[in-house]
């Protein structure tokens, strides 16, 4: 067992039958040097290929703020062969860019084994916020089709929109970088 930086407690590796060949493979979130702020990394242990896989949890706060923040990630969440994170920027200090304030930013990030390739694919990427004070965005991303949504809450108004793009389509552990949540970002704004 390790210490986990999240939440202070003893935490044991998640387990669960991720690369199919029906050997217990291993998930957890492990704090990655840094002098100044809380960086995470997602190792994924496959039995199939006998190494341990580490995927940056990347902090996206500059992206969204202008400002870099902590941030905070939970356990991962195993749903079926299916890997979540969810990382929460709640407590973070916005400032004013050409888009405006985002608060209480949440990204949930999604990944699975590709059997075909042998590699660990990000198969999703959901983002939500509030703006000004003036109401939720959600931006829903599925990595494998190169779909997107994009919705707006203010009240009982709702509006949405959707679109797709090839650039978004089959990306793999070692595609996930702040150049692409730079593209992510672009897709889904006509909303604000």
């Amino acid at each position: 067992m390790t210490e986990s930086t999240i939440d202070s407690l003893v935490e044991k590796p998640k387990l669960l039958y991720f690369d199919d060949d029906n050997i217990e493979d291993k998930a957890q979130i492990q704090e990655k040097n840094s002098t100044k702020f809380l960086n995470f990394i997602l190792k994924i242990y496959l039995s199939s290929q006998s190494k341990t896989i580490e995927i940056p949890v990347l902090n996206n706060s500059i992206l969204y703020n202008n400002i870099k923040t902590d941030y905070y990630v939970s356990d991962p969440i195993i749903k079926g062969k299916i890997i979540e994170l969810s990382v929460d920027y709640a407590n973070q200090v916005t400032k004013k860019n050409i888009s405006g304030e985002k608060k209480n930013l949440i990204e949930k990030i999604k990944f699975r084994y590709d059997i075909y390739n042998k590699k660990i694919q990000v198969i999703g990427y959901d983002l939500s916020y509030t703006k000004d004070n003036n109401g939720t965005y959600t931006k829903s991303f599925n990595l494998i089709t190169g779909k997107y949504y994009s919705t707006y809450y203010l009240g009982d108004n709702k509006k949405r929109t959707s679109g797709w793009t090839s650039e978004l389509q089959n990306i793999y552990a070692e595609d996930w970088n702040q150049d692409l949540l730079n593209k992510i970002l672009l897709y889904g704004n006509e909303m604000e």
